[in-house]
């Protein structure tokens, strides 16, 4: 059985790849303190699953609640805006559901 593929977001150059993970790595520890079940898409987290063929970088949830957290680089902010729409469209569909954007310093 071949596996899904996650469709393409912006390519950002090596330090910025860096400064987001830094990024997604201190959001999610954010969540944890705060007692939610965290899934990231960063080295050492479950992954969070697929929505709409996109891979959200963040997915915090407490019993009835979820979070949708994507944080972006300033030069994917513009480049992304599909990704977005595909979140926010999914989490305004589910009870209890915010879809959280989030961007970087440069």
């Amino acid at each position: 059985m071949k596996s899904k593929k996650v469709k393409n977001t912006a390519k950002r150059r090596k330090p910025e790849q860096s400064k987001h993970n830094r990024a997604v790595k201190m959001e999610a520890k954010r969540y944890e303190r705060k007692g939610w079940k965290v899934q990231a898409d960063i080295p050492g987290y479950p992954k969070p699953p697929e929505i709409g063929g996109r891979r959200p970088d963040i997915k915090a949830t407490k019993p009835g609640t979820t979070r949708i957290v994507e944080v972006e680089t300033p030069s994917t902010m513009k480049s992304d805006k599909d990704q977005h729409s595909t979140f926010r469209r999914h989490a305004g569909q589910k009870r209890r559901t915010k879809f959280i954007l989030k961007v970087t310093k440069k």
